[in-house]
C-alpha cells in the first residue's frame, strides 16, 4: 500500500527517513550510518574529501525513496537488504582479486593519518615556526596533540590490520 505523498516528501529530505517511512528498515538505516558516519568524520577530521559523498548520497536516498513508493503496489517490489551486502562484496572482492577488508582499511587508515600530517598539521607548524615566538608556539602546542594523536593512532592501527594473520 503506498503511503501518503506528502509525508514521503518530508520524510525524504532526510537521508535513510524516506527509506524507513516507506517499511525499507535495512536500507534506510544503512543510509543513515554511511550518512552519518562521513557526516562526522569530515566534522572531526576536517579533510573536504570525506564530504564528497555526502551529496550524492543524499540525492540517492532522496530519488530512492520515490522509487520505492513508485515500487510498492507492483509485482518486482523490491527487496528490503542493507547497502553493504556481504556476499556482494565477497563476489566483487574474488572477481578483481582485492585484498581482505582489513587490508582496505588498513591502507585507508594509513593515507588519512599521512594526510592528516601533511595537510593540516604540517602547513600549521611551519607556519607558527616562521614567527619565532617560542612562547607561543609551546602555548598553541596544545592545539596539535589531538590531530597528531588521530594521525599517529590512524597509522598505527592500519599497519596492524595490515600486517595481522
Amino acid at each position: 500500500m503506498k503511503k501518503n505523498l506528502f509525508f514521503t516528501l518530508c520524510f525524504s529530505f532526510v537521508p535513510g527517513a524516506g527509506q524507513m517511512y516507506q517499511g525499507y528498515m535495512k536500507r534506510g538505516i544503512s543510509i543513515l550510518i554511511l550518512f552519518a558516519a562521513f557526516c562526522a568524520i569530515f566534522a572531526t577530521v576536517a579533510m573536504p574529501i570525506f564530504a564528497i559523498p555526502l551529496p550524492v548520497l543524499y540525492i540517492y536516498s532522496f530519488f530512492d525513496t520515490f522509487n520505492i513508493r513508485n515500487t510498492i503496489d507492483k509485482e518486482n517490489k523490491q527487496e528490503d537488504k542493507y547497502l553493504w551486502d556481504t556476499s556482494d562484496l565477497e563476489e566483487l572482492k574474488n572477481s578483481f582479486n582485492v585484498p581482505s577488508a582489513k587490508k582496505l582499511i588498513g591502507i585507508l587508515l594509513i593515507f588519512v593519518g599521512i594526510y592528516m600530517i601533511l595537510c593540516n598539521i604540517l602547513p600549521q607548524i611551519l607556519y607558527d615556526l616562521d614567527l619565532n615566538e617560542v612562547a607561543r608556539y609551546l602555548r598553541d602546542l596544545g592545539s596539535y596533540i589531538t590531530p597528531i594523536t588521530i594521525a599517529l593512532l590512524s597509522i598505527v592501527f592500519g599497519l596492524k590490520l595490515i600486517n595481522k594473520k
